[in-house]
């Protein structure tokens, strides 16, 4: 319920008393789980934070090319982000403005650094690939084009279907950034 609330009309725009009237509990049952919006805001949102990376990285190094890691890249972020639109919502919208949840994500950063530097070593070992790219670099060029992509399909509109010739696109895009 608070996700569809939340997704829809944002965390400022919803109120307890909504999720809970949408949830069919009264507002003190809720806030006897979650003693503020902010807690039930971290309670949905940590299971989805995982996922956004898990085991992705490790799965992206097992391919051989650049053009493969790029292609898989695209397409499995883009069907995470598609499964998960309604929290990626909450997340791009509230991340902005919400102090915690800028921490989670400043905390996530500093986690995967260390598989982001694998990967960063593993492009940078393609001739083709800028050598003077950095991480943050890297990743910007990556992750852009996606998040731009979602923001089309499912918060400028909100009924978009993932095209094939867009994917293709996006591959196109992110592989040009990533060369000299």
């Amino acid at each position: 319920a608070a996700v569809d609330l939340i997704s829809t009309r944002s965390y400022h725009g919803t109120s307890t008393l909504h999720i809970a009237e949408r949830a069919g509990l009264s507002q003190a049952t809720l806030f006897k789980y979650f003693k503020t919006k902010d807690d039930l805001l971290t309670a949905i949102l940590h299971p989805v934070v995982p996922g956004i990376f898990g085991s992705f990285v490790e799965e992206l190094l097992a391919f051989e090319t650049t053009e493969e890691r790029v292609r898989y890249l695209v397409h499995d972020r883009m069907s995470y982000l598609k499964k998960n639109r309604a929290l990626m919502k909450i997340i791009l919208q509230e991340s902005f403005s919400n102090k915690k949840l800028k921490n989670e994500q400043i905390f996530i950063w500093n986690a995967i650094q260390d598989k982001l530097r694998v990967l960063h070593k593993e492009l940078l070992a393609d001739p083709r690939v800028n050598p003077e790219l950095t991480i943050p670099q890297m990743v910007r060029i990556c992750v852009g084009p996606l998040l731009a992509y979602f923001a089309q399909l499912y918060i400028v509109s909100d009924n978009g279907e993932i095209k094939e010739e867009d994917l293709d696109l996006l591959e196109k895009q992110i592989l040009g950034g990533l060369w000299k």
